[in-house]
């Protein structure tokens, strides 16, 4: 199903940001010189089309773009082009609720034009939902992509049973709510596809590890590898309370850096980082193992989102003369 998908992927993968093009960028005097490596990858099209210097509207650009190719030569029923792209509805989602509740969306937000659903059509489908004045086989007509409809359906109901539960409601509440629901809908649409499960079942442990490290004292959320008790026990940092068992999984999933000796002096950036890079690598593992299919797809939506954050952060450093080895330790991992 993926077979054409790999061979246009490869052609496109020779023109994004390479590990070449990211050390030219950290060695370049300033941000103008370090823009300007960008006029040697995918982006400078785009950068060139429209005179682009604001980097923000440049990969707004871009992914509209990429959404759209995506969906062309992918034949599985957008499927997998929902899968990646489902992020951006919960990050609007997250915005919409927020405005229906407090009466003020995000501070500076700017809606993704490149989500599956448009933004106005999941405010209008909040407005439904929320006044309760029609049946919910009349919700279709509101919201057209079947998983935002149920990205929606299963944050309010998390954001119910949480009022229920006599929970203040507040900006993160919704945040975890839409987060949860988030997971949940991506974890029922990873079981359509084989090489889907594994991916979101250490997203959800990943998840779930930040929740209780950063003491955020949230649910539980089930579907992962680790269980409860487990993710308790390595929040607390220590190891001699850890089975030989869990040990050993530890170094089979490539989360044994939470057991280093200094794991506890870490800061919460660091350990954020180290989190985000466990989940680009195990997905640029198995691109390695595989080399074709939903793998390669997969692989390079991913090194394009590394490349937006770590190019964001190289410009940002630029700008604001910070020293080379703090940028370094900061990188995603983009092959």
């Amino acid at each position: 199903m993926y077979e054409f998908a790999t061979g246009v992927i490869n052609v496109w993968e020779k023109k994004i940001l390479s590990v070449l093009d990211q050390e030219r960028m950290l060695k370049s005097p300033d941000r103008a010189s370090a823009f300007m490596v960008l006029f040697d990858t995918d982006l400078g099209e785009i950068i060139a089309e429209g005179s682009q210097k604001n980097i923000e509207d440049i990969f707004s650009r871009d992914l509209n773009i990429l959404k759209k190719k995506l969906v062309n030569i992918l034949d599985d029923k957008k499927l997998l082009a929902s899968f990646l792209f489902l992020k951006f509805d919960a990050l609007n989602l997250k915005s919409a609720l927020k405005k229906s509740f407090f009466g003020k969306e995000t501070k500076n937000f700017k809606p993704f034009e490149f989500s599956l659903e448009p933004y106005k059509k999941v405010e209008s489908f909040l407005k439904v939902l929320l006044d309760n004045n029609e049946k919910s086989n009349a919700l279709t007509q509101h919201c057209d992509n079947f998983y935002v409809r149920r990205l929606v359906l299963e944050a309010i109901q998390i954001l119910s049973s949480n009022k229920e539960d006599g929970q203040t409601m507040d900006s993160q509440m919704i945040e975890t709510a839409v987060d949860r629901a988030y997971l949940k809908v991506r974890l029922a649409m990873a079981k359509k596809e084989n090489a889907l499960p594994e991916m979101v079942h250490l997203e959800i442990d990943v998840a779930n590890l930040r929740s209780l490290l950063g003491k955020n004292s949230q649910p539980f959320l089930a579907g992962g590898n680790l269980a409860s008790s487990q993710i308790e026990k390595l929040a607390q940092r220590k190891e001699e309370d850890l089975s030989d068992n869990l040990k050993i999984f530890l170094e089979v999933l490539e989360l044994a850096f939470l057991l280093d000796e200094d794991h506890g002096r870490n800061t919460g950036i660091a350990l954020e980082k180290k989190l985000d890079g466990y989940i680009a690598k195990k997905i640029f593992q198995k691109e390695k193992e595989k080399g074709s299919g939903i793998e390669k797809v997969l692989a390079f939506f991913q090194k394009k989102m590394n490349s937006y954050a770590n190019i964001r952060l190289i410009l940002f450093a630029k700008e604001n003369n910070l020293p080379l080895e703090e940028i370094e330790r900061a990188l995603l991992p983009i092959a």
